[in-house]
This record gives structure tokens, C-alpha cells and sequence, in this order.
């Protein structure tokens, strides 16, 4: 299997967890969910269509707790675009993606579990993102009062390129 193949398994297979925490979630009651943990189990996804090579992709931004960032995704509504910037430069995962709005605010980072298998087919011209737009946003000013940040997923539409 070449490495490419093997990458793109790779990818595969974050995809397929994110679907199965979306499939966990018709599983489960509302009060099961402990707070922190899986309460938004149902705007995760990943979906494959091989026919199309079209990959999907929610789930959730990471660090948004930091550098302003809640304070941001105050401003941001479901479908408001979002772009995905390579940051190789990242000091702790050197195959990062920041997530910027239009205007150019960060407001998180790609989970690394999906940085670490997206950018090496996205490096090597063998993946193209599509389209990027929140897909969920719940404001810190929304949440809990011992809520510490901000939940912002983004959808993410890509194509693999054979």
C-alpha cells in the first residue's frame, strides 16, 4: 500500500469517529451526558463518499478558551464561513490548521487527532478543502456559569484528489 493510501486510511478512520460519536449520541439520553464531556456528541460527524471522493468533517475547535478567542465566537453564527490556514510554524503540533473567520480572527485550531492526518495529504496537493462554516456556536455568554469557554464546530467539505 503506498503512503498515500495509507495517509488517506488514516483520514478515514478520524472520519469514522467522529460519525460514531455522532451515532453514540441517538443512543443516549440527555441525562446521561456529564458536563464537559459528551453533551455535544450530535454535531460531531464524518462522512465518505467514495464515489465522489467528498469527505465531510464537523467537529469541534480546539483552544478556543485562549487569546480572546470566546470573546470572537460571540460575534459568529451558524454558517458563517470559515478558513482553514496551515500553521506549520505551530510550536505544538507542526502539522496545525488554524481556523480564522472571514474578517481573520482566530478562533481555534483543527483538533490535532485531525491535523495529524490531514495535513500530509493536504501538503502533498492530495486533499482540497471546499468549503469551511460553523456548523454550531454556543456563545460562553449562552453557557453555564462555570462554563470556561466557548463550543464553536465547524463543517468542513473536502475532496481527495486521487
Amino acid at each position: 500500500m503506498s503512503e498515500h493510501q495509507l495517509q488517506l486510511e488514516a483520514l478515514l478512520r478520524e472520519a469514522e469517529k467522529l460519525h460514531k460519536r455522532h451515532a453514540l449520541s441517538e443512543t443516549l439520553r440527555p441525562d446521561h451526558y456529564e458536563p464537559g464531556k459528551m453533551e455535544f456528541l450530535q454535531q460531531s460527524e464524518g462522512l465518505w463518499a467514495p464515489d465522489t471522493g467528498r469527505l465531510t468533517l464537523r467537529f469541534e475547535s480546539r483552544g478556543t478558551r485562549y487569546d480572546g478567542r470566546s470573546e470572537m465566537i460571540e460575534r459568529l453564527h451558524v454558517g458563517d464561513p470559515v478558513i482553514l490556514q496551515r500553521d506549520p510554524q505551530n510550536p505544538y503540533n507542526p502539522n496545525n490548521f488554524v481556523l480564522r473567520t472571514k474578517r481573520g480572527e482566530d478562533v481555534g485550531n483543527l483538533p490535532a487527532e485531525l491535523c495529524n492526518v490531514v495535513a500530509p495529504l493536504y501538503d502533498a496537493g492530495a486533499l482540497r478543502f471546499d468549503h469551511a462554516a460553523v456548523s454550531f456556536v454556543e456563545p460562553l455568554s449562552k453557557r453555564s456559569r462555570h462554563a470556561r469557554q466557548a463550543v464553536l464546530f465547524v463543517e468542513l467539505v473536502c475532496t481527495v484528489i486521487a
